[in-house]
């Protein structure tokens, strides 16, 4: 079943078998097909590359379209007569019955002012809800990976007989699976303490994945400190944080920082460029893992893509 994060998904994204012509930009959504089972996680995660960048574009487009329909509400609102209304009703429980009554009638020139007010706040639920998004397709990934290595996931003596489960997986795939997803679960809420940073972190090294060989400017450490500064940033929003935390002003200091300044003790403003640059580095990091999955599996991207013409 669909989660509702993913419902509403606007730009679905085209998947290469094989390169365009004389272009290497399907490097970034280029699905690396195979028949060694050593690589066929590589295979699937390849395949969720555009689904995911399909994701993220997508929850930036929903708040985005949303900021904006609130920006035309206030201009709308603003230019009423004074006698003109916004009524905004809620539930209220009359003699044990739930029926619709007026919570606030406000004038146009009131209304405008509510709907300025309250755009800062959904440019803040949308960082949340990107951010969250970040979160699913780092473990999502992760997941993928230990599907198809589960050796050191399932090692212990706690894990005995997930072990004899995973043996025997073949004559009883539902008692596999559903043991599966239980350890699973419990293993992602105890990893997410850690941080999300460390999660990825902790993917990219037991992938044994390396940043792009044509990468000079940023490496895995850089992207995990640029998550670390955005997972500030949600948790400060999750919590009501009134002020910017003295981790987050450090973290915005990191070169990938993109356009977060924020000033340690200065009221927590949250605005849309911050949304932007969170669903500019998601696209960005789907594409070096894209290639990086690739160069695991087929050496250094020059080997194997002929360069532009």
């Amino acid at each position: 079943m669909t989660s509702i994060r993913q419902r509403a998904l606007f730009v679905p994204q085209k998947h290469f078998e094989k390169l365009p012509s004389d272009e290497d930009g399907g490097v970034t959504k280029l699905i690396h097909r195979t028949d060694d089972p050593s690589e066929k996680w590589i295979e699937k995660t390849t395949e969720k590359i555009g689904d995911w960048k399909n994701l993220s574009r997508s929850i930036y487009l929903r708040w985005a379209i949303t900021i904006n329909a609130m920006c035309i509400a206030k201009n709308h609102y603003d230019g009423l007569p004074e006698e003109k209304a916004l009524q905004t009703v809620t539930m209220r429980s009359i003699y044990g019955k739930a029926i619709h009554a007026p919570l606030a009638v406000w004038s146009g020139k009131q209304a405008a002012s509510h709907y300025e007010q309250s755009t800062e706040l959904v440019a803040a639920y949308g960082v949340a809800d990107l951010v969250g998004s970040i979160e699913d397709i780092v473990f999502e990934a992760f997941e993928i990976y230990l599907r198809h290595n589960p050796e050191n996931f399932i090692r212990g003596p706690d894990n005995k007989p997930m072990r004899k489960l995973f043996r025997d997986r073949e004559h009883n795939s539902a008692a596999w699976e559903a043991a599966w997803v239980e350890r699973y679960k419990n293993w992602r809420r105890k990893k997410i303490y850690n941080g999300l940073y460390s999660v990825m972190e902790h993917y990219w090294n037991e992938a044994g994945l390396l940043r792009p060989s044509k990468y000079k400017q940023t490496d895995v450490s850089d992207w995990c400190a640029t998550v670390q500064m955005f997972s500030e940033l949600r948790n400060l929003i999750v919590h009501s944080a009134p002020t910017v935390s003295p981790e987050l002003a450090r973290y915005c200091a990191i070169p990938t920082a993109m356009t977060f300044d924020f000033k340690e003790g200065e009221p927590l403003r949250v605005e849309l460029h911050h949304l932007q640059s969170i669903e500019c580095f998601l696209d960005q990091y789907l594409s070096a893992l894209n290639i990086s999955l690739l160069e695991r599996a087929k050496g250094p991207i020059e080997k194997w893509v002929a360069p532009k013409k």
